[in-house]
């Protein structure tokens, strides 16, 4: 399923709709769409910390303050240069790749990286979903 369909998918089946598991799964892919290049990156409000995720609000943001504190708050979760002592390699593809690059370039530090990117990421995601991961494991 290709991002195309992945959007018309989520416009065709709103959120309240669908069944929980359906519901992340919208969310996610919500989520991965957003991540297009853009000068302003909407977040929820409260997102801080990799310990207290909160899903990202579908509201859009209006006022200049709320922009900056949106984008401090997605540079604070996903944009901070991970030690990563043992490496393995990820692939994704080329599309991909050139879009988060485009991100980390416009918003992240000097040693920002995409790696470090996908590290955020993936563990924002494990942060997020691990308790449901280790129940689903159980199925």
């Amino acid at each position: 399923m290709d991002e195309a369909q992945c959007l018309a998918y989520i416009k065709e089946n709103p959120i309240s709709k669908q069944p929980e598991a359906k519901r992340r799964e919208a969310e996610l892919q919500n989520v991965a769409s957003e991540l297009t290049i853009q000068s302003e990156v909407s977040t929820s409000g409260k997102q801080t910390e990799l310990i207290n995720p909160v899903k990202p609000s579908t509201q859009k943001r209006t006022g200049e303050k709320t922009k900056k504190e949106a984008l401090e708050q997605y540079r604070q979760t996903f944009l901070q240069v991970p030690k990563i002592d043992d490496r393995k390699p990820v692939f994704v593809s080329c599309h991909t790749r050139d879009r988060l690059d485009e991100i980390v370039r416009r918003l992240g530090g000097r040693k920002m990286s995409v790696s470090g990117l996908i590290e955020n990421l993936a563990l924002h995601h494990l942060e997020l979903y691990g308790e449901d991961i280790e129940l689903w494991r159980k199925l």
